[in-house]
């Protein structure tokens, strides 16, 4: 699961990209007390993993920045709150030169080769093949917030980007990062209650 943390955007040369989604006649002004769901999809057996434990803490500080108050999930809480995280990779490279001769002369069939004009087995040619071949996983967080009495997920909140090397040595705080930009999109601002 740390690996699956490091995934995630956080603030580097490029914000992530949120995208968020409420449910028709939801009113999120009128919840007051929320809790994690017993499983949430960060948790992948009977535990709960260092993955999880970072974005309880995360939502802990949003939702409570906006008057929520944490109660266990068996005492009924307006509110419930699961997490999801998703990767995909990708391969990226581009096309280079395969070979540059130096043999000076007339053009030839292979680019430049002797000084007949009709050029020689080498000389100035191109070929082409990949170079600078990497893979590029893309993360993307997605924190819903559950109406409990109906069961349905009322509003939603993803954060997707690409994996840095600073996200794979910090996914704390990364995961942070990426809640606090999430939240930044959430329908009750902070301080509203």
């Amino acid at each position: 699961m740390a690996a699956v943390a490091s995934l995630l955007l956080a603030a580097c040369a490029t914000a992530p990209v949120i995208h968020t989604r409420m449910a028709i006649g939801a009113n999120l002004s009128r919840a007051h007390t929320y809790a994690f769901v017993r499983h949430p999809g960060t948790d992948h057996g009977p535990y709960t993993s260092l993955t999880t434990q970072h974005l309880e803490r995360a939502v802990m500080r949003q939702m409570q920045a906006r008057g929520y108050t944490l109660v266990a999930a068996d005492a009924e809480p307006d509110l419930l709150v699961n997490f999801r995280i998703r990767t995909r990779d990708r391969v990226e490279g581009g096309m280079g030169p395969a070979f540059m001769g130096s043999y000076w002369g007339g053009f030839g069939p292979y680019g430049w080769g002797d000084d007949d004009g009709w050029g020689g087995p080498y000389g100035w040619g191109w070929g082409g093949y990949y170079n600078n071949v990497r893979t590029v996983t893309s993360a993307a967080l997605t924190v819903s917030v559950i109406d409990r009495s109906t069961r349905s997920v009322i509003w939603s909140g993803t954060a997707s980007s690409d994996m840095s090397r600073r996200q794979r040595y910090h996914p704390g705080k990364s995961l942070n990062e990426a809640v606090q930009q999430i939240f930044l999109h959430f329908p009750v601002p902070a301080g509203a209650h």
